[in-house]
């Protein structure tokens, strides 16, 4: 369900899409995720630190460079279950114990409205 990745992420003002595309691939990193806010390169767990170090040559220091889970396969909720899935989100959160919560869902624009309102 989930798969380990190397994720290393940079603010958007680093470059254009296709400046980070190429500085990824040429460190070896496996996907790269762009938006307006920044950019997420991914990796493989075990490149983490090779990758990051060559990005840091070509692009300069990283905001966060960590291990993360990826999730392989997602699951489509409906209202009553993203209300039930924030629950229990808000719960695991709210322990001590629990440093981090991943989840594999998506969710339509029309819940998200509806949840929202």
């Amino acid at each position: 369900m989930f798969d380990r990745k190397g994720e290393i992420t940079y603010p958007a003002s680093v470059g254009d899409e296709d400046t980070v595309m190429m500085a990824a691939i040429e460190a070896g990193a496996e996907d790269v995720e762009s938006t307006e806010e920044g950019h997420i390169i991914l990796c493989a767990d075990t490149d983490l630190n090779e990758v990051s170090t060559a990005l840091e040559a070509e692009l300069g220091e990283s905001e966060t460079a960590k291990l993360v889970w990826r999730p392989t396969t997602t699951t489509e909720l409906d209202l009553e279950g993203m209300q039930k899935l924030m629950r229990l989100i808000e719960v695991l959160e709210d322990d001590d114990d629990i440093q981090r919560v991943t989840a594999n869902f998506e969710v339509s624009d029309e819940v998200m409205e509806q949840l929202s309102a």
